[in-house]
């Protein structure tokens, strides 16, 4: 084995290295994304459970300062919610940015290493 070609058979290596771990990288985001999705569920749940509870306790109140108090926790209630889903929706953009950033790694180096495949044959 010549000089050249064991160059190349050091950058295939070190390509495919590389690959593993974007591999990696890849499925840890997946699994990051996964578990977003579960506790956006669990925050639609909860705000659903939080708006029954209001329901009760609108009908359970019956003073003008009772219901200027529900009025009040409605709210409060709505601006948490909102805060929430932009928070959500940053990290959904951060999570697709990061997902699409590696998926353009992996693909490069998939192609640095068929043209280094290519060399070596020649």
């Amino acid at each position: 084995m010549d000089e050249n070609s064991y160059q190349l058979e050091q950058q295939l290596q070190t390509l495919q290295k590389q690959q593993r771990e974007a591999e990696t990288t890849l499925e840890a985001l997946k699994r990051e994304q996964n578990d977003q999705a579960w506790l956006e569920e669990d925050f639609y749940r909860i705000c659903h459970e939080e708006q029954e509870a209001m329901a009760y306790l609108r009908d359970v109140w019956q003073s003008a300062k009772a219901t200027s108090f529900g009025h009040y926790l409605e709210d409060v209630h709505e601006q948490e919610k909102a805060s929430w889903r932009k928070q959500f929706q940053a990290k959904e953009a951060e999570m697709q940015t990061k997902l699409a950033s590696c998926q353009k790694t992996m693909h490069q180096l998939e192609n640095q290493q068929r043209s280094i495949r290519k060399e070596l044959i020649q």
